[in-house]
Parts: structure tokens; C-alpha cells; sequence
């Protein structure tokens, strides 16, 4: 094998914190241990894995009891001189004589473990207790033989104290809710704290108004012996520094008074009380210094973190079972008063318990129902004294009352001592105790309102009927508004004319519903102003909705006045009479219409009898009534489609249906409404091109036949292009020798009232006739149109 490595203290001492390096560098040769090259490998080990352990441990190394310890151990040693290297038993000589015969076991071979163990120790200068859980397990070598001890321990006195505190304050709140008087309370509390603390003398004193006076208000001594309560102390005398501290609400603890720069000069009052060392906790309500609650020794004491929480958590307990005490003192003292008091109201006052258990009603209620006892329960008096309907209800409001800790409230009616019935307003607060917040009792008043309550339903009833008629209105806008012109009611008939909702509406001005013009011209503020004025204002004009299209309005703006005649805002009632107005208007226009296409119609057949030629009068009739006929078809389509228009096809059909006789007429082209004022004149021209069809055209013969097609080019502000042609009929020569009656129509139509264009070809075949006529330009036709074709 080859040989073994030398060995280097570094190998088990590396690392380990700040007692690593107190072991690399402390000089082990002049302990027992000796030099750690020497070290047995067992210690090896063990301070190898002490030094990387994070919990608290310790190793005791031979008989010597050789002490080492890592970083987490250090803070149990607290302020102990430096333990490295030192034997166990001198380090801890204070408590020796408690963990000697636990350590002598653990070097016998005997583990140990033990929680919460008590020792009186010194590390801060000074004795105190403390608790420790521990474990002593015994460290062998490698004959097996037991070479030290491991201790591995865990400071538990913060854990101990409070699990202590915890249950004194438990027995504290015991004995305070069991003590009813404001001195007893006093008394036990001090007494309790004094014992659990081991102080010669515990008090408490209330501090004046004026800041000035300490009294002593409750003591206890260990010793017995007269005490001084009722005996008061000017503050300042303990000195100014201490008071400064207690004013400020910070508790005080002075170890000896006769070194504590803050008592300095106050020594004749401290040896007044006989007093070195002192704990004062101060009770500070409303920036001012109310008691203060004192621990006190005749000796020099060092007071614990631990003790100065405790005597803190008793004198807030104390002062608030204090003062619950005192309450309860002066409610017993106040209630003859609140008897008196109670049955001089002109209510019924009553109390339950939590349970609903009656205890009190004053004498109003025997007055009114003629009971002569208060009723058992609250669910008694309900079946005892309140109508049948009422009953159940109300009771169910108490129970949700007591299940949630809210407030009672019911409406009901109880019958009086007559045998009639009125209502009356019940309402019940609960009274809760002040530290658990367990309600206790209930403390009601039953108040007639009776013919309150008969004017109210008829107010209600008589609101109701308005608001339905308001409601209902649906053609009015009816809204108000307050004084200076914005909105504060809007109802549904102003959310449908104009459009917005009542929570649009609501807080703006009423200038919201009128034009923009109207708005400029400042036509809203001097409505409200002639309304003011005078009133009432009229509101006959247009307005503008939500959406920015105008609405007419008939309506009136009026002053609401208050009882002093003052102006206290306005009332808005208007019509939407749009649809009337527009009705009314398209009537005017429609008759203006009629009268003006009456008037051009009978001008025009004027004109054809003037002009019409016949070879005897049967035949003129015939060439008339055609004529006539043609302007009665165009006007029936038009009255059709209330003189909006008329259909080109449907024209084309009419005129052409009375000259069919077996032949054929082909109408092709698209879908096409003819303004009002070219459907007549176009029906003319169609009627004479029929007429000379029938008299020496194509549908003179049963052959014959007429195609008529047409297209509109720009809609209907662009042109139309309509072809009449014949075919099947007599061969033509060509053009006639001379232009007939039909002819000299055709044209002036076409060109003088249509302000198109007509082009004529004589074809062999037949004839073929193409207008062009504009959809938007042209004139308007006149009743003198024609008559040039004399």
C-alpha cells in the first residue's frame, strides 16, 4: 500500500465560521487536548462535523471536560468569557450542580435528552432563568470506549415564557370578569400580576385631569402589611426623564433607581416608597396619560423582556375590565332614572334578552294593550297582540335579526286594549358585550304611525295614478328641472322622442334637446327666462334628438313654484307632432299636386279637341276619348304611387293593351320608375306611335307585331334610350307625303315637354322610332305645350 498522506490540522478544522478560525488558531498545546495533529481520529470526526452543522452543538472532550463549540452555540453562551478550550464544568459552574450528573451519565454511556430544562445562569452579568432542550449523547474512540460528549441543545425560554403568560393571562381574564367591582378588579388584577412575577409590591394608580396627581387606586404587598391606596404623588417627583417616558406611553423599567440617569435627583421620592427598582406600564388614551400600573422591589432588579410584556398585556386587560366595570356600575346606578324616564315617553319601550325573553316594557304598553303583565318571549307577545297577517313576518325579522346581529326593524299591527288594530314602527338594537361581542339584550320602541302610514298609501296611491299617466304618455316628453335650467327627472316619453336615457339626460341643461341654431341664439336660456317671468313659456319649434335628427315639439315651459312664490325649478311638456306636421305638409303639397296636374290635364285635352281632325264626328270622338284614355291610364299610375312616380312598364302595358287584337307587343328592359312629370307626356307619345301602328302600321294587319326596349344610362339622373319598331306589317314606301296630327305631337312632346330627342326611320320592314329622353331636366309640361300643333 502506499504510505499514508501526512495529516494537516486543515483537513477537519477547514471552514466552520468564526469558531473555526478561533480552533485553527487557538493554542491547543497548553490544554489537555494537546496539538489537533495529535487529536484522536474520534474527536476528528466529531469537531470536523460539529464545525459544519448549522444547529447549536458543543463537544466535551476527556476528563477534563475540554469544551469546543461551533458558531450556532455561541448565543447561548450570551456574554460568558470565551469558553474554547475550558473545561465544561467552569464554564457553566452556576449551573453545575444541575447538568454535572446528566453530563456524568452521558460519559457513563448514557444518552440524554430532556426539553425545556430550567437553569439559573449567568452570560449577561447577571443571574436569570432560562430553558433549554437538550440532548448529551457520548462521543467513543476507536476501542469503543467513551472519549466525550456530544451536547446538541436549543434555547426554548422565549417559548416557556410565553406558553407561562399565556395561560396567567387566560386566569387573569378569568378572575377579571368574575370580579364586578371597580375596586375588587383592581385589586385581584394586581394581585395576580405581583404573585406571578415575584414582586414585593404591585399597584395601580389613576392620574388626574390636570396630569399633575398619581392616586393610588388598588394594591397588592407580598409581605402584607397597611398599604396605600387612596394615597396620591405628585408625578414630577419621580423625575422628569421617567414621566417624559410614561407621558410618551413607553413603559419604564428601572433596574436601580439610585443609577438610572432618568431618576436622577428623584431619590426622596423612590425611598418614599420604599422603592430601588421599579416597572411602570402607562395607559395613554387621547394623547393623555390616563393610569399607570407598577411593579416595584426594595432591591436592585433586572426586569426581563418577558416580565415588562406581561405587566404590558395586564394593564391593557385591566384597564378595559376597568372601565367595563364601571360601566356596569353606573348602568345600575342610571337605571331607576331610565325606568322613570321610559314610562314618561309616549312610545312603548321594551327590552329583551338575547333569546328574545322580555324583561322590561314601560308603562305605555300596559296603557295601550291593557295587559296587565310583560309577556314571557317575545314569539308570546307576537301571537298575544299582533294581527294574524303580521305575526309570522315579524318574527321571522327578529330571528334574522339575532342570527346576523343587525338591527330589528318591522312594520306591523298591534291591537289596543279596544280590540282595533294600528300600526306601529317597531325597531330593536342589540346591546353587545364589549369584549366577546355576544349580544346580550335587545332594546326596542314600538312607535304609532298609524295615520302616518293611512297618508302615506294615499299619497302613494295618488303618485301612482301620476306616474302612470306619465308614463303612459308616450307621444309627450314630459321631464323637469331644477332652478337654474338642468335636468332632474326624465321620463320615458322624453327618452323615446329625443333619445337619451334618464342617466344621459339627468344633470345637464335643458338647452340638450334644442338645436344647435336655437343654442347659438341663446333661445333656451330666455325661455326659462320668459317661464320665470310670466309663468309659462311656449316651446312650438324644431329640436334635435340624440342622434342629431330634428323632432317638432308643440309643448310649453312652466314655472314650479314653492310656497313662497320663489322659482324652484321648471316643468317641460311637449308633443312630437313630426309625423302631423309632415302629414300635413305632404297633404298641402299632394293637393297642390292634383290641382296643378288637373289643371295641365284638362288644358291638354282642350288642346286635342281643338285640335283633332275627323272625317265625320264618330270618328273624332273615337280619336278623342283614345287620347283622353292615354292621360287617364299615366294619371291612374301615378295616383297609384301617390305621385311619386310610375312604372315604365306598367305604362307600356296600359297604353298598348286597348290597340292589341291577337298581335303581339314585346316589352324588354329593366325595372324603371318615370318621375311624376315624364310619365303623362311619354304615355302621350307611346299612344300616338300605337295609334299609327293600328291605322297603317304593323298592328293594322294580325301578323303584326311591336317590340318595345329600353336601358337607362347614370340612373336616374342620366337618360333613356327607348326604341319602338314594328314588323309584320303593310311594306313602306317610306316617309308620309305630308306629316299628320300624330306626327307633329310626337315631336313636340319629345322635344318641348320631355327635352329629349325623337328619330324616326321609314324602313320597308316598318317603322322604327328611338327617343332619348333625360330623367332629371326636363320641364315641367304647360297646358300651351300643344297647342302649336294647330
Amino acid at each position: 500500500m502506499p504510505p499514508a498522506e501526512p495529516f494537516r490540522a486543515a483537513d477537519f478544522l477547514t471552514g466552520g465560521g468564526r469558531m473555526g478560525e478561533a480552533m485553527r488558531r487557538h493554542d491547543w498545546a497548553v490544554t489537555p487536548l494537546g496539538p489537533p495533529e495529535e487529536w484522536p481520529q474520534a474527536l476528528r470526526v466529531a469537531v470536523s462535523m460539529m464545525l459544519g452543522s448549522g444547529f447549536p452543538a458543543c463537544i466535551i472532550w476527556g476528563p477534563h471536560l475540554v469544551t469546543l463549540y461551533n458558531d450556532a452555540f455561541r448565543p447561548i453562551l450570551g456574554a460568558k468569557p470565551e469558553a474554547l478550550g475550558r473545561p465544561f464544568n467552569e464554564v457553566w459552574q452556576e449551573a453545575w450542580a444541575s447538568i454535572g450528573p446528566i453530563a456524568a451519565r452521558a460519559m457513563a454511556g448514557e444518552a440524554t435528552f430532556i426539553e425545556d430544562f430550567p437553569l439559573t445562569i449567568e452570560r449577561s452579568g447577571y443571574p436569570e432563568q432560562a430553558f433549554f432542550t437538550f440532548c448529551y449523547s457520548p462521543i467513543r474512540d476507536g476501542a469503543g470506549r467513551v472519549a466525550g460528549i456530544l451536547d446538541t441543545v436549543i434555547e426554548t425560554t422565549g417559548k416557556v415564557q410565553a406558553e407561562r403568560n399565556q395561560a396567567f393571562l387566560l386566569k387573569l381574564e378569568a378572575a377579571l370578569w368574575e370580579a364586578t367591582e371597580p375596586e375588587a378588579l383592581g385589586r385581584r388584577a394586581v394581585e395576580l400580576l405581583g404573585r406571578q412575577l415575584a414582586t414585593a409590591r404591585a399597584c395601580y394608580g389613576e392620574v388626574d385631569t390636570a396630569g399633575e396627581l398619581l392616586a393610588i387606586a388598588a394594591e397588592w404587598r407580598a409581605a402584607g402589611g397597611p398599604g396605600q391606596v387612596g394615597e396620591a404623588r405628585r408625578l414630577a417627583g419621580f423625575g422628569p426623564a421617567a414621566v417624559a417616558e410614561l407621558r410618551a406611553g413607553r413603559s419604564l423599567a428601572v433596574v436601580d433607581c439610585l443609577a438610572d440617569p432618568r431618576t436622577a435627583g428623584a431619590e426622596p421620592a423612590w425611598a418614599g416608597l420604599g422603592c430601588r427598582a421599579m416597572v411602570a406600564v402607562p395607559l395613554v388614551r387621547a394623547g393623555r396619560l390616563r393610569a399607570v400600573l407598577s411593579l416595584q422591589e426594595p432591591r436592585p432588579r433586572r426586569w426581563t423582556p418577558a416580565e415588562i410584556r406581561l405587566a404590558q398585556a395586564t394593564a391593557e386587560r385591566s384597564w378595559a375590565a376597568l372601565e367595563r366595570a364601571r360601566a356596569e356600575a353606573a348602568l345600575r346606578a342610571s337605571e331607576a332614572r331610565f325606568r322613570a324616564m321610559a314610562d314618561a315617553v309616549p312610545q312603548m319601550v321594551w327590552i329583551t334578552d338575547a333569546a328574545g325573553n322580555g324583561t322590561f316594557v314601560n308603562q305605555h304598553w300596559f296603557d295601550y294593550t291593557g295587559s296587565e303583565a310583560v309577556a314571557s318571549t317575545l314569539p308570546e307577545a307576537i301571537a298575544r297582540f299582533l294581527h294574524p297577517e303580521d305575526a309570522a313576518c315579524t318574527l321571522e325579522l327578529f330571528e334574522a335579526a339575532r342570527r346576523h346581529g343587525t338591527t330589528f326593524l318591522s312594520e306591523h299591527r298591534i291591537r289596543g286594549r279596544d280590540g282595533r288594530y294600528r300600526w306601529f314602527l317597531a325597531r330593536a338594537e342589540p346591546q353587545r358585550d364589549p369584549r366577546s361581542g355576544e349580544i346580550l339584550a335587545w332594546y326596542g320602541a314600538s312607535v304609532d304611525v298609524h295615520d302616518r302610514m293611512q297618508a302615506e298609501a294615499a299619497l302613494r296611491e295618488r303618485e301612482e295614478r301620476l306616474r302612470l299617466v306619465v308614463e303612459n304618455a308616450r307621444d309627450y316628453a314630459i321631464f323637469t328641472a331644477d332652478a337654474e335650467g338642468r335636468i332632474d327627472t326624465w321620463f320615458g316619453g322624453a327618452a323615446r322622442i329625443f333619445g337619451w336615457e334618464a342617466a344621459e339626460a339627468i344633470g345637464r341643461h335643458i338647452a340638450l334637446t334644442f338645436t344647435p341654431e336655437d343654442q347659438a341664439e341663446g333661445v333656451p336660456a330666455r325661455e326659462l327666462e320668459t317661464a320665470r317671468r310670466e309663468g309659462v313659456a311656449p316651446d312650438i319649434r324644431w329640436h334635435q334628438r340624440r342622434d342629431g335628427s330634428l323632432v317638432f315639439i308643440e309643448g310649453s315651459t312652466a314655472a314650479l313654484r314653492g310656497a313662497d312664490g320663489s322659482v324652484r325649478g321648471f316643468l317641460k311638456i311637449g308633443q312630437d307632432v313630426t309625423e302631423r306636421r309632415a302629414a300635413a305638409e305632404r297633404q298641402r303639397l299632394l293637393a297642390r299636386e292634383v290641382d296643378h296636374r288637373a289643371k295641365n290635364a284638362l288644358a291638354v285635352v282642350q288642346t286635342m279637341l281643338r285640335l283633332t281632325r275627323a272625317r265625320d264626328v264618330p270618328a273624332f270622338a273615337r280619336a278623342v276619348e283614345g287620347r283622353v284614355a292615354a292621360l287617364a291610364r299615366a294619371q291612374t299610375l301615378l295616383a297609384e304611387k301617390r305621385w311619386n312616380g310610375a312604372s315604365l312598364r306598367a305604362m307600356l302595358r296600359g297604353e298598348l293593351a286597348p290597340f292589341l287584337a291577337g298581335q303581339r307587343a314585346d316589352l324588354e328592359g329593366p325595372a324603371l320608375v318615370l318621375p311624376p312629370g315624364k310619365a303623362q307626356p311619354l304615355a302621350m307619345v307611346i299612344h300616338e306611335l300605337a295609334t299609327n301602328a293600328v291605322k297603317h302600321g304593323a298592328l293594322s294587319v294580325p301578323a303584326g307585331r311591336v317590340a318595345v326596349t329600353w336601358q337607362a344610362e347614370g340612373g336616374t339622373a342620366g337618360r333613356l334610350h327607348l326604341r319602338w319598331a314594328e314588323s309584320g306589317g303593310p311594306p313602306l314606301a317610306g316617309p308620309p307625303r305630308q306629316r299628320g296630327f300624330g306626327s307633329r305631337v310626337l315631336e313636340r312632346v319629345v322635344r318641348g315637354q320631355l327635352g329629349g330627342e325623337v328619330r324616326l326611320d321609314w324602313a320597308p320592314s316598318g317603322l322604327v322610332c328611338e327617343l332619348e329622353i333625360p330623367f332629371g331636366a326636363g320641364r315641367a309640361e304647360e297646358p300651351g305645350e300643344l297647342d302649336a300643333l294647330e
